[in-house]
């Protein structure tokens, strides 16, 4: 069962620059849709290899935007040049970004431009995550956290917290560096690695601290929201699968999640509250939560939408796009999301390599699309190499499926992914 996607004939005649964006094809969907609804689409980028790898750029799935300008997106000023006129005035009708490393960039240059956009101090506290954890204060979802900025650090970050625990870098995406860590000697080893890294995936300047927080046992899941003028609306609940110790990487998702009442409402106030506190009030948000036999706790607030096929999830269930919904908040709209109904559900399983090396072929494509509502989106192809990493960037494609609900849609997910064998020629 797939619910109709709204009417979001609001685009139609508007001006939408995004910087950077997010891969696969859930946003290459998202702006194929809007344009068919009559949105017209720039694309700000600083590295059309970030997309294409080294192929052609026409023929990547991205270039069907309407426009793509060549610039240094780490650069508010040289942004601003390109979506305003010589008066400074803005010659685009939003600006916005999905991308973890510009969603500030992003939000500081719609202020400037007097364009819709979150408050960009909001967006850095969510990203920063020792910052988030200072905001959220002694608030029962909170978790215990210390930030380590010298080796010599170690010792009283392992009194205070104890062992298990998380380490990871304070600000990155995918998952990269996050690790649990048991003992001292694990504790000495995440610190070597990841107090070294000093750019993120994107060539950003880290300075090597490095986030440990406690270990908090629980089912992981995310709530998926969209904050119209402060007031945060909730698309649901979906689920979260996880390899585990000692990464935690993502294997597969559900929606929606069904909960019991008084635990759905805890987890919704934790939700909106830890928006509340960081000054969140405009757009889309991925908040991550551990549900604990002690309530819920929060693991990150991401202000963007969902990567790996989330925004699928929800588009097919309530008809409602958080893409969508949340580029008609940057164009100055108000998508009317309330009320959310459910019509099924539908799940997607994330495809990853058993080994490294370079792909040689992907045997029994036809095999899994054969099953009854699945599709087969792999972003890998022969010649590719292919990693074993501790994070989502090795994922190399997925199953999706949406059904009559979402545990239906799960096993058929599931079998096709098992039809499907990545096979390397050599190793790396």
């Amino acid at each position: 069962m797939t619910a109709p996607l709204a009417d979001y004939s609001a685009f139609a005649g508007k001006r939408l620059a995004i910087v950077e964006h997010m891969l696969h094809h859930p946003y290459y969907l998202g702006i194929r849709q809007a344009q068919e609804h009559g949105l017209e689409v720039w694309l700000l980028t600083g590295d059309r290899d970030w997309y294409t790898h080294g192929r052609d750029w026409d023929s990547h799935p991205i270039s069907i935007v309407d426009k793509v300008f060549d610039v240094d997106t780490d650069d508010p000023e040289a942004v601003a040049a390109v979506v305003s006129d010589g008066d400074g005035n803005p010659i685009v009708d939003g600006l916005a970004s999905y991308s973890d490393y510009h969603t500030v960039l992003a939000a500081e240059v719609a202020r400037k431009l007097g364009l819709p956009g979150p408050d960009p101090k909001a967006v850095e506290t969510a990203n920063v995550k020792d910052r988030l954890r200072l905001a959220l204060g002694d608030e029962p979802f909170n978790i215990p956290h210390f930030l380590v900025t010298s080796r010599d650090q170690l010792e009283e970050a392992a009194e205070r917290l104890g062992f298990p625990m998380i380490a990871k870098p304070p600000a990155e995406a995918i998952s990269y560096g996050v690790r649990r860590v048991d003992d001292m000697a694990q504790l000495i080893d995440a610190w070597t690695e990841l107090s070294a890294v000093r750019h993120s995936l994107r060539g950003q300047p880290r300075n090597g601290d490095v986030l440990l927080e406690k270990y908090v046992e629980g089912v992981e899941v995310s709530v998926e929201t969209m904050t119209v003028r402060g007031h945060t609306h909730v698309f649901g609940v979906t689920s979260k699968d996880l390899f585990g110790d000692p990464a935690y990487i993502e294997c597969g998702h559900t929606f929606p999640v069904p909960l019991p009442d008084e635990e759905r409402e805890l987890l919704y106030h934790a939700v909106r509250r830890t928006l509340e506190l960081i000054g969140f009030d405009h757009g889309p948000c991925h908040t991550e939560v551990r549900l604990t036999a002690e309530g819920p706790r929060i693991i990150e607030a991401n202000p963007r939408t969902p990567s790996s096929c989330m925004t699928m999830l929800v588009a097919d269930v309530t008809g409602r796009s958080p893409i969508l919904d949340g580029w008609l908040l940057a164009l100055g709209e108000t998508p009317p999301i309330e009320p959310v109904t459910y019509s099924g559900g539908a799940a997607v399983r994330m495809l990853y390599p058993k080994r490294k090396g370079v792909l040689a072929r992907v045997d029994g494509v036809e095999e899994a699309k054969s099953v009854p509502g699945v599709q087969v989106l792999l972003h890998v192809e022969p010649g590719d190499r292919l990693f074993e990493r501790m994070d989502n960037s090795s994922c190399v494609g997925f199953t999706y499926c949406a059904g009559p609900d979402r545990l239906a849609a799960r096993d058929a997910a599931d079998l096709a992914a098992s039809r499907l064998d990545f096979v390397v020629r050599e190793d790396v």
